[in-house]
């Protein structure tokens, strides 16, 4: 929160305050015009003080908006598993979802899940392009080779 806003609002409150003492303490001898006047400054000062007040509250709310991002940040990485070369995020009943793509999750905390490619054992990130292979991965044998007979 930026001091300036702080001390704005502040001297709004402090400006209104001190008008109101001099309606307060002021005699008999303020004419009419000049009560006006001093109520018309106060209700100003009022005023700014509210605006002030309204950005602390906005301010505040993306404060608290983000609080509450980077709580389910670290709550979902307290979660994350590691299991070369793929993240799983593992859910309270112990069950594990995923795979996720490690790059992606290392570089940028992105959740993304990895597409099955045509092997067994083989993953693809369709964010990253990355491809992972894990220890189920076994390549495809080319076919034999068979001689083509003439007919």
């Amino acid at each position: 929160m930026p001091i300036a806003e702080i001390t704005a609002a502040l001297a709004g409150v402090k400006h209104a305050s001190d008008i109101a003492k001099l309606i307060k303490n002021s005699e008999v001898s303020l004419e009419a015009a000049e009560v006006k006047l001093k109520l018309a400054d106060l209700i100003d000062s009022l005023a700014d003080a509210k605006v002030e007040i309204a950005k602390f509250k906005e301010i505040i709310s993306e404060r608290d908006e983000e609080i509450q991002r980077l709580k389910k940040q670290l709550e979902k990485d307290g979660n994350m598993v590691y299991e070369e070369p793929y993240y799983f995020l593992v859910q309270e009943n112990g069950d594990k979802d995923g795979p996720y793509c490690q790059r992606c999750y290392d570089n940028d905390k992105k959740l993304i899940r990895l597409q099955s490619a045509e092997e067994k054992g083989e993953w693809r990130c369709n964010e990253c392009q990355n491809s992972y292979k894990d220890s189920s991965y076994k390549k495809k044998e080319p076919a034999p080779y068979r001689p083509r007979t003439p007919w």
